[in-house]
């Protein structure tokens, strides 16, 4: 009987171009190739040439250009969403931690052309971006508690469209705060979000109206002499 070689008692092995490695080389290639030229302009086979394999791979493994879209999304927003977890503690610092790690930066961009595609995606997107606001609110979050109002999902989008607006705006806000790219914007931005969280806007009010339908306020009463009447 032939005596076995180490080759023939050693465990079967994938073929490289199907391993996790593999897959998870072609979501890093498309979430920079989505990132930098868009979704529509973006090719099964660019992502391809730019992660190292066939376009038959991409498929393989994602099963078409929207299976592995939805598989970007998903790393990108479980990814920073882990990030802010992780910097929480360092309050203002957070923002520009994030932005020093290149790969965070492409993930912001990632999700701002995300955020800015009428389509589908998109509005997953923000919806799944509202969910997580709102297991903050409900849950916390790496040790912050939030004030609740009853409409826990409204509160959740209007402190969403808070987060976002500074980077969706950011070539508005770069024109008008001379900052040089969304990094830079957020970072100098930070301390006035975390400001608004904290401590809210208003530092005083006036005195509230009288309710809708409510009765008519006195009307003053002036002297004859206050008119220019004739008493008589």
């Amino acid at each position: 009987m032939r005596s076995k070689t180490p080759k023939d008692s050693a465990a079967p092995t994938r073929a490289p171009n199907s391993s996790p490695e593999t897959a998870k080389r072609i979501l890093d290639a498309a979430i920079d190739e989505f990132s930098a030229h868009g979704f529509q302009k973006t090719t099964v086979r660019g992502i391809a040439a730019a992660a190292g394999v066939s376009p038959g791979l991409v498929i393989h493994h994602f099963g078409s250009k929207e299976g592995l879209r939805t598989a970007c999304d998903d790393h990108v927003f479980e990814a920073i969403t882990a990030k802010k977890a992780e910097n929480a503690g360092y309050r203002v610092m957070a923002v520009q931690m994030m932005f020093d790690d290149p790969t965070m930066t492409t993930y912001v961009d990632y999700l701002l052309k995300s955020l800015l595609e009428p389509t589908e995606h998109g509005q997953r997107y923000f919806d799944h971006y509202v969910d997580l606001v709102e297991s903050y609110i409900v849950e916390g979050f790496a040790g912050y508690e939030f004030r609740r109002s009853e409409d826990t999902r409204g509160q959740a989008a209007m402190l969403a469209v808070m987060a976002l607006a500074p980077a969706m705006l950011s070539r508005r806000l770069e024109a008008n705060l001379g900052t040089a790219d969304v990094a830079s914007t957020m970072t100098r931005l930070a301390p006035h979000l975390l400001d608004l969280y904290t401590g809210g806007v208003i530092a005083s009010a006036p005195e509230p109206a009288g309710p809708p339908g409510g009765a008519a306020p006195t009307p003053p009463t002036f002297s004859a002499h206050e008119t220019g009447e004739d008493p008589s």
